[in-house]
């Protein structure tokens, strides 16, 4: 059961933020951004997990991304600007109230938190983030013009293939058209029993409306794909404590380009997990204690110095 409410975007857009637990500001605030195609009930299973793991010790809070869920749709593609998206974030951090924030992201939802901690005017407000299947696009850029050992170039091939999808994505009208007639509803279903376990009786994500779908491809179209294309000579940097979770049958985002040294800053880690892309849904345990202990780790201030492979 969750308690919602609307924030109102720097550009007019409402946007539906929903609070899993009460907000008190003596615990920590775990604020979740989901990705494409989803909304903010693939958070459901990591925050039921949270409550149940460790009894309330967190303020939990998801937010529908403009355009899925119970959010608004912007008048126009420029609407879902990277730049916009970091407002956004911003608008929800100063809506809960709370001095600072644990970003958890998946997917999209993972790509525009890492461009929130590289921006200053929200990393300050940011005291850790926890990214799954997902990276800072400029850092997907340099990753595929990185190739220094024929097992590298190995890799940029594979994300060069994984990455495929998203040259259909930007056609105008053809995602439309599989959409509308189920066809890249039932490629997603497929894609997501990917990595799960067998003894799992969880179902795919019906929460998922058509128009996610459809709205979500202009992600992609107001963000791709200049940075992959020209991600520039000095990359953003951040200050912000980062882990990385890593699901090892991750086939849309790599784990080869998840590592990439480039997107790690110091004082963060990188944990190899079970799981597909949508690990998030199958093993929403492994995200819920990890990201605690995560953010337990950074309270303390016994976050790595350095980057650390966690089996």
């Amino acid at each position: 059961m969750t308690q919602s409410n609307t924030v109102t975007a720097s550009d007019g857009v409402p946007l539906a933020v929903h609070a899993y637990t009460g907000i008190d500001k003596q615990r920590p605030t775990i604020l979740a951004v989901h990705g494409y195609p989803d909304n903010h009930h693939v958070w459901d299973g990591v925050a039921a997990d949270l409550s149940r793991r460790y009894n309330a010790k967190y303020n939990f809070v998801a937010f529908d991304v403009r355009g899925a869920g119970e959010s608004s749709t912007p008048a126009s593609r420029l609407g879902y600007r990277l730049t916009q998206l970091v407002a956004d974030i911003g608008a929800v951090i100063d809506n809960l109230g709370v001095d600072q924030v644990h970003l958890l992201g998946h997917d999209w939802g993972s790509i525009q938190c890492w461009a929130a901690v590289t921006d200053d005017s929200v990393m300050g407000r940011i005291a850790s983030f926890t990214s799954i299947s997902g990276t800072h696009l400029n850092y997907a850029g340099k990753f595929l013009r990185s190739p220094r050992t024929p097992r590298a170039a190995v890799d940029i091939a594979k994300q060069f293939l994984a990455s495929s999808y998203i040259w259909f994505f930007l056609c105008p009208g053809a995602p439309e058209v599989s959409i509308r007639a189920r066809a890249l509803v039932k490629v997603f279903a497929a894609v997501e029993r990917i990595g799960r376990p067998n003894t799992s009786s969880r179902r795919g994500a019906a929460y998922r409306s058509i128009d996610d779908y459809l709205n979500g491809l202009n992600l992609y179209r107001a963000n791709m794909p200049g940075p992959i294309l020209a991600p520039g000579r000095q990359l953003p940097r951040t200050t912000v404590p980062v882990q990385v979770l890593v699901a090892r049958k991750d086939y849309f985002v790599s784990p080869a380009l998840q590592r990439f040294t480039g997107s790690i800053p110091a004082g963060s880690r990188i944990i190899p997990i079970d799981g597909g892309h949508w690990v998030v849904n199958s093993h929403p345990d492994v995200v819920a204690r990890l990201t605690g202990g995560w953010v337990d780790q950074v309270i303390a201030g016994a976050a790595p110095r350095e980057r650390e492979n966690v089996s």
